[in-house]
């Protein structure tokens, strides 16, 4: 199996986050993140986007759908089952991340981690007040997370599933971008939660 994907790529990261907790070797090819991606990229992915993975013939690019084919080319069931009312609770909560919080948390780090569209972040050029300023904007996002987030920190079973896996990248980034949880303890513990998995650190976060 070959991931292209790219160390600074929060969407690739949850697939590393993945493939890490499946145990599944694979080949990684890093594809540059400034626009336009290589011509040898585009041939391949017209679409462009990073992650994509090889598996076989098999071309699988978009994210949520490579973590839905993961878990189901392993049997993993526990982190998306195959029981279609065991499962519609994890796809409604991908949907629900990436539908509504995840660009709210967007709106912090790309102020605070100095985002550039075509190019990527350079958090040498973040404003942390700016960031500050984004946080108090999506305050209400956060609140309503905060009641959905389930007590032992699952996202959607009340256990680990490929949900959480999609969420880690950016709550990861939410630390460098100094967001602060405190007001919401049910995320915060979610977070601590996610990021303390040994198989996030062998997914090799960087940004």
């Amino acid at each position: 199996m070959r991931l292209y994907d790219n160390p600074r790529s929060s969407n690739a990261l949850k697939v590393r986050f993945l493939l890490a907790e499946l145990g599944l070797e694979h080949e990684r090819v890093e594809v540059p993140l400034a626009d336009p991606r290589p011509d040898w990229y585009l041939a391949l992915n017209p679409m462009g986007r990073v992650p994509a993975i090889e598996d076989g013939d098999l071309l699988l690019t978009e994210s949520q759908a490579i973590l839905r084919y993961l878990a189901d080319r392993e049997g993993a069931e526990e982190l998306y089952p195959a029981a279609p009312r065991e499962r519609a609770p994890v796809d409604e909560s991908l949907d629900r991340f990436a539908q509504t919080l995840r660009p709210a948390l967007f709106r912090v780090e790309a102020a605070a981690l100095g985002y550039t569209p075509g190019v990527g972040f350079v958090p040498e050029n973040g404003d942390p007040e700016a960031g500050r300023r984004a946080e108090r904007g999506i305050a209400g996002t956060l609140a309503l997370f905060d009641r959905l987030v389930a007590p032992g920190g699952g996202y959607a079973l009340g256990r680990f599933t490929i949900a959480d896996c999609a969420a880690a990248p950016a709550l990861f980034r939410s630390i460098r971008a100094g967001l602060d949880l405190g007001q919401y303890p049910a995320l915060a513990r979610w977070r601590e939660t996610l990021l303390a998995r040994p198989a996030f650190a062998r997914a090799e976060p960087v940004l």
